[in-house]
């Protein structure tokens, strides 16, 4: 968090227009899985956090929430001209499924063998080689720790295969900007071949899907997060009579930082571009990606999952402008 609002303080001290934005995360599987209503959970730790970043003095513009209505309704807007122009489409493909449970399961709610390294991991990304494997091994439901199977179901698909050639030009003209392992990561993705992947889940806590035949599925919370930064920048422009496209197309003036944990890498320098490119309405692409390396503790590495983070709860930090 501490290096976006670094910038953003030092953008406004040089006199330039800086909208420094973010939010709270709040559909997906942990939500569910604590067993209370989800929105009561969401909106519990939408406002910790946010007391959090008052306390230490942090100065977003607009700190919101993937779970605000203005969101879900520009997502499904954006995912409609997504559609339209072919960049979504419905495809039939195999899922993972568990038969206990009875229902299809998706990245954090898999547990198994990364098929990259062999670690223990989740589908939703591979601590230890920082892969996003499409499948992985001896593959359990986190639910119920159940074997799952692989059943034909069919789902929207971002296509991230056919937008690979745009992508590849997308990094080489911007990985000077990039720090050393983001840009291996994400160069060792792109060599090994992007695959298109599912925009939506068997979830009803999420966005719902702008296309006929969905009514029991939600939009994958890592696809509408990151439209959640063009989302949040519209909202903020609407409540102070400015113009986003001043800032998310392209001018030749503005400049776009995306600052981010080294777990989500693929995320942002793959799948966020490729969503604009889907686009095609001549979206500014992110110009600097600011990652960190995990934050470590014994060896390992902080995380919610593993149970060994520390909270903060109550600290005031004041920076002297």
């Amino acid at each position: 968090m501490l290096p976006g609002d670094f910038l953003a303080r030092y953008h406004r001290l040089r006199g330039d227009n800086v909208i420094y934005i973010s939010g709270t995360d709040c559909h997906g599987a942990p939500v569910i899985r604590t067993g209370k209503i989800p929105t009561d959970v969401s909106e519990h730790y939408h406002e910790e956090f946010k007391k959090i970043f008052q306390d230490m003095s942090f100065s977003y513009d607009l700190y919101t929430k993937t779970s605000d209505n203005y969101h879900k309704d520009m997502v499904k807007k954006l995912l409609r001209i997504m559609l339209d122009k072919g960049y979504i489409k419905e495809l039939k493909a195999p899922q993972t499924y568990c038969t206990h449970c009875k229902k299809l399961v998706f990245d954090r709610e898999i547990e198994g063998e990364c098929i990259f390294c062999g670690n223990k991991t989740k589908e939703e990304e591979c601590d230890n080689c920082g892969h996003v494997p499409t499948e992985i091994k001896n593959a359990v439901c986190r639910a119920c720790t159940n074997r799952t199977i692989l059943v034909n179901a069919k789902n929207l698909y971002l296509m991230l295969s056919t937008l690979q050639p745009q992508l590849e030009d997308y990094v080489n003209r911007n990985k000077h900007n990039w720090r050393d392992f983001c840009i291996k990561q994400t160069q060792r993705d792109l060599k090994e071949g992007l695959k298109d992947r599912p925009i939506t889940r068997d979830i009803t806590w999420g966005i719902d899907v702008p296309y006929d035949g969905y009514e029991n599925k939600s939009i994958f919370v890592w696809i509408e997060a990151l439209l959640g930064y063009v989302t949040a920048t519209q909202k903020f422009c609407d409540e102070h009579d400015l113009n986003w496209e001043d800032f998310w197309k392209e001018n030749g003036r503005n400049k776009i930082y995306i600052v981010y944990g080294k777990d989500n890498i693929s995320f942002h320098t793959i799948i966020l571009p490729a969503l604009l490119m889907s686009l095609d309405e001549d979206y500014h692409l992110p110009d600097t990606m600011v990652n960190s390396q995990y934050l470590m503790i014994n060896s390992e590495k902080f995380s919610k999952t593993k149970n060994n983070i520390f909270a903060l709860l109550a600290i005031k930090i004041t920076f002297p402008l």
